[in-house]
């Protein structure tokens, strides 16, 4: 017997039938088919649609509140603005689903399919989105403050403007997502690919972003103050009117990065990689540089007020003009280094 035929023996139940049913008190429709079945705006919560299908089904402004619809396929069903505030909706088919405006507050998508659904300006906040598939989805202003997305594959997804503050992204897949003017503050996103992701204008004060990749990454005018960025994979990022201020890039790889101009007061760059970079007129204030490669880097005018370099690695840069004040170079290398005097080291 075929796959096809297999679904094709799923009996089949209509919108009145299920309606009838479950205002007499039945709560259980495991495996039926109502493919394209029109539930728009009913009532159904606690309902149990375990493996239903739905497909292209009408259920915008239903109330499935702590529905169970594990591996249910909804593909390309219009749930806009559906209640489903603790909905079991594990192993779930939605892709190309309209979910717009829907509440999934607390709701468990574990392992479901929603890749090119639209989930503008729905709540998931708390929601367990862990393991899903939110390729290409549309998340525009979506509210995800502490939300479980670990290993989600967010490729392309659009998440611009969306609120997700305390989120939980570790190895999440989000590269050449659109998080522009997003909100992480105090988001984990650990081991995270976020290569070439816009993160222009977004808020991520005092987010995890430790061994994550940020190569080719745009984070224009990006909030990281006190971020964790330790063993960061930065190379081409574009950090223009960045605030890295108080930010942890121990390990970091900075190599070529420009940093001229940017206020790091505090920063952390211990052991980090920053061969050829540009930090021409940087605010190094307080910063700890110990045990950095600056090699060849450009530091012309860069403020090193009480900043550490101890241990810095700082052959064939370029310190003219640069304030050193009580800066600690103990144990640098200086070989062929421009002093602040214009005299090369020895």
């Amino acid at each position: 017997m075929t796959a096809n035929s297999i679904a094709n023996t799923k009996p089949t139940l209509t919108a009145q039938q299920l309606l009838d049913s479950y205002a007499s008190g039945s709560r259980y429709f495991t495996q039926a088919n109502m493919t394209g079945a029109d539930l728009s705006g009913v009532n159904l919560s606690g309902v149990c649609l375990s493996g239903v299908r739905l497909s292209k089904g009408d259920l915008q402004g239903a109330n499935l509140s702590g529905a169970y619809l594990s591996g249910a396929s909804l593909s390309g069903a219009n749930l806009s603005g559906a209640n489903l505030r603790g909905a079991d909706l594990t192993g779930a088919h939605l892709n190309w689903a309209n979910l717009s405006g829907a509440d999934l507050t607390g709701a468990d998508l574990t392992g479901a399919d929603i890749s090119g659904a639209n989930l503008s300006d729905a709540m998931l906040q708390g929601a367990n989105l862990s393991g899903t598939y939110l390729i290409g989805a549309h998340l525009k202003g979506a509210d995800l403050r502490q939300a479980n997305l670990a290993q989600a594959s967010l490729s392309k997804a659009d998440l611009a403007g969306a609120k997700m503050g305390a989120a939980n992204l570790v190895l999440a897949k989000l590269k050449q997502a659109n998080l522009t003017s997003a909100e992480l503050d105090g988001a984990n996103l650990a081991g995270a690919m976020l290569k070439e992701a816009n993160f222009s204008k977004a808020q991520m004060h005092k987010a995890n972003l430790s061994k994550v990749d940020l190569t080719d990454a745009d984070l224009t005018g990006a909030n990281l103050s006190k971020a964790d960025l330790s063993h960061t994979d930065l190379r081409s990022a574009d950090l223009q009117g960045t605030n890295l201020s108080g930010a942890n890039l121990s390990g970091a790889d900075l190599s070529g990065v420009d940093l001229s101009q940017k206020l790091l007061t505090g920063a952390k760059f211990t052991e980090a990689d920053l061969c050829l970079a540009n930090l021409s007129g940087a605010y190094l204030v307080q910063a700890s540089l110990e045990g950095a490669n600056l090699m060849g880097a450009n530091l012309t005018g860069a403020h090193l007020i009480t900043t550490n370099l101890a241990d810095a690695n700082l052959s064939g840069a370029n310190l003219t003009r640069a304030n050193l004040v009580q800066a600690n170079l103990r144990g640098a290398c200086l070989q062929g280094t421009i002093a602040p005097n214009g005299k090369v080291h020895q």
